[in-house]
């Protein structure tokens, strides 16, 4: 059977946000679509979680203060946030609790400002060592003070363009890149350095230093999806190490289960800290039967994912995500 042609169509908006991507077949009929579609998630499809309820906070009356070990504490309204040198950017958050294979990793533009902008307004102390952040729905947490220094250390008001929803954090949240969303709080209200914190995660036993590791992730086909016997089917998803590996040189898909591998096409990145997506076309076999789909990335530093691993260790999942499937004629 000749592989099919096909033809890619993207589309661009004004803003330069990128448009889902279908493949059409030479009859002009569509093909498939790739998961993820796009490089930014929007908004309404960005994954969330907390640990109570969204807290609704008046921006009016909100004011995030700097305290603890400094020598001149800091008080920002909203306001004069918004008037600071603002940094806008792509991030992807990724959950630490997800198991292999996890839906809740997603990619926006965000709009801030760094955060040791702020901080060193406030005169740091030499004993201060953490920087620890107090939200408005009880989640506190803390980040090693050189960590936040880091230059893509965000202060985000702004989530694709928009105010922050009321779900992601607004007025104000952390892009702490290298890190789970566990270090990237949201509604903060106090931000204090102090010589040592214990966070509300950490606190029942998470990992307090929550580093994503390099993971790759499966979003089409689905687990237990049918597939036409000689068909092309494309195997589709992203790949993340959020910069701590340097970011992500390829991307290889296996469809026995891991004995033979084939490289899959990076077909949209922006940043090391954000995810990269790739699909790999796949001539599907004549013969039927049940079959295991896996995939695995190798970073830029030469860093190649593990093979197994475990769903939830309180430290982010590792190993290869591997999805059944079955060919049917």
């Amino acid at each position: 059977m000749k592989r099919r042609k096909f033809v890619k169509i993207i589309g661009v908006t004004t803003a330069g946000i990128v448009m889902p991507v279908r493949y059409i077949n030479a009859e002009g009929l569509p093909e498939f679509d790739l998961n993820p579609a796009t490089m930014v998630t929007e908004n309404d499809d960005f994954y969330i979680l907390q640990i109570d309820k969204a807290p609704e906070i008046k921006v009016d009356h909100w004011q995030m203060a700097v305290t603890g070990l400094v020598t001149k504490p800091v008080f920002l309204n909203y306001q004069q946030l918004l008037k600071m040198e603002p940094v806008t950017t792509q991030r992807t958050l990724k959950c630490i609790g997800d198991p292999i294979g996890t839906e809740q990793m997603n990619n926006a533009e965000w709009t801030g400002v760094p955060l040791r902008d702020v901080l060193e307004d406030s005169g740091i102390k030499p004993k201060a060592k953490v920087v620890v952040f107090r939200c408005a729905d009880g989640y506190h947490t803390a980040v090693p003070l050189e960590r936040a220094m880091r230059k893509e250390v965000l202060l985000a008001y702004k989530m694709n363009g928009e105010d922050l929803p009321v779900e992601h954090g607004y007025p104000v949240r952390l892009l702490n890149p290298g890190h789970y969303g566990v270090k990237n709080p949201k509604w903060i209200m106090n931000v204090m350095l102090a010589e040592k914190h214990v966070g509300y995660w950490e606190a029942q036993g998470w990992d307090p230093i929550a580093r994503v590791k390099l993971a790759t992730v499966i979003r089409s086909p689905e687990n237990g999806t049918e597939i036409k016997a000689g068909s092309v089917c494309t195997v589709s998803g992203a790949a993340f190490d959020s910069g701590n590996h340097g970011g992500i040189k390829s991307v290889e898909v296996s469809v026995d289960g891991g004995t033979n591998w084939e490289p899959a096409e990076i077909w949209a990145k922006d940043s090391p800290l954000t995810w990269y997506l790739w699909k790999y076309t796949w001539q599907v076999a004549e013969q039927p039967g049940e079959i295991e789909i896996c995939a695995r990335s190798t970073a830029n530093n030469g860093t190649i994912q593990e093979v197994n691993g475990f769903d939830a260790e309180n430290g982010g999942a590792t190993g290869y995500h591997t999805i059944d499937a079955e060919i049917q004629t």
